[in-house]
């Protein structure tokens, strides 16, 4: 199953950082390498946080979602179960002792 929510969130950071990366490219030629390698690292550990963030946001919003489904299937068997006529057991035909016949037997 797709996880279409964590696909949208992964979309909107991963646009910000290609943002954030193409205006240090244009600073490339004018920045020394050691400050660059220094920023590219920044960049990658923010990325790496904002993936982590992303992670515990749809784990939340799996458990809401699995919640409602499960509540969605209870109400649909409270629905059939209120809907069916009640179900009498098979020994409560067999042992039931009828209160006007002579043949029955007595507990006494």
């Amino acid at each position: 199953m797709i996880n279409f929510n964590k696909n949208k969130l992964i979309n909107q950071t991963l646009d910000t950082y290609y943002e954030t990366f193409s205006h240090t490219l244009d600073t490339n030629d004018f920045v020394p390498e050691k400050f660059n390698k220094k920023i590219s690292k920044y960049i990658f550990k923010n990325m790496k946080r904002a993936f982590r963030r992303i992670d515990r946001e749809d784990r939340i919003y799996q458990k809401e979602f699995n919640k409602k489904i499960k509540e969605k299937e209870q109400e649909k068997k409270r629905l059939l179960k209120s809907k069916l006529p009640p179900r009498k057991s098979i020994f409560s035909k067999l042992f039931r002792k009828k209160v006007g016949d002579k043949n029955a037997d007595s507990n006494k």
